[in-house]
C-alpha cells in the first residue's frame, strides 16, 4: 500500500493550488471548445511544418472570442485557470501526437491557454549539465514565471534559449512595420 501513494506524492504539485483561497473562473463550453481547436491546429502543425510553423502559429495566437482580456485576471487565478487547462489539452494532443515530446506538448499547451486570453509562453532551454544527448534540450510552458507543464524546478537545471508567446496577449506594445537591424 505504501509503493501506491509515493508515486501520487511526487505529483501532487500538479493536483493542488498554490493559493487554496482563490478559486479560477469556470470556464465555459464554447470557449473551451475553442481552446482544445486551438491545442488540436497546433499539434497538426507540429506535425506537418515541424518547429517553425509551430512558432509562427503561437507568435500569432489570439484570443479566441469570448476569452478574457489580458489584465482582466490577478495573476494568481491566471496561474489557477491555466493549469485546470492542462489535463484538457495533453489529453487532445495525446490523441492526434501519441509519443509526443516536451516540445510539441509546450506549444500545444501554450496556444490552448493562449485562447483563453492568458499570456503563455513557451520557454526552450538547454541543460546546465548533461550526461546524455538526449536530456541536453527541453522545453516548458509559463505562465506569469510559473511553470504549467513541468515542475517548477526544473528552471534551475536550464539555461533558457528562447520563450515565446503570443505578441497579442502581451503587455508592452509591439512595434508595427519591419524589424529595424534586419535586412530582407
Amino acid at each position: 500500500m505504501r509503493a501506491l501513494t509515493k508515486p501520487l506524492a511526487d505529483w501532487e504539485f500538479f493536483l493542488t493550488d498554490p493559493v487554496p483561497d482563490a478559486a479560477p473562473p469556470g470556464v465555459p463550453p464554447l470557449l473551451r471548445l475553442r481552446a482544445l481547436r486551438a491545442t488540436a491546429v497546433t499539434a497538426w502543425t507540429y506535425r506537418r511544418r515541424g518547429w517553425s510553423g509551430a512558432r509562427l502559429l503561437l507568435e500569432g495566437a489570439r484570443p479566441a472570442p469570448g476569452a478574457w482580456r489580458p489584465r482582466e485576471l490577478h495573476p494568481d487565478v491566471s496561474v489557477l485557470l491555466a493549469r485546470r487547462q492542462v489535463f484538457w489539452s495533453q489529453s487532445v494532443l495525446r490523441i492526434l501526437l501519441p509519443r509526443a515530446d516536451c516540445l510539441p506538448r509546450s506549444l500545444a499547451l501554450a496556444r490552448c491557454v493562449s485562447a483563453l486570453g492568458l499570456p503563455a509562453e513557451v520557454c526552450v532551454a538547454r541543460a546546465l549539465t548533461s550526461t546524455f544527448e538526449k536530456d541536453t534540450f527541453h522545453a516548458w510552458t509559463e505562465i506569469h514565471g510559473i511553470v504549467l507543464n513541468d515542475n517548477q524546478d526544473v528552471t534551475v537545471g536550464y539555461r533558457v534559449l528562447q520563450r515565446i508567446g503570443s505578441a497579442h496577449l502581451t503587455d508592452a506594445p509591439t512595434a508595427s512595420g519591419p524589424r529595424r537591424g534586419l535586412t530582407s
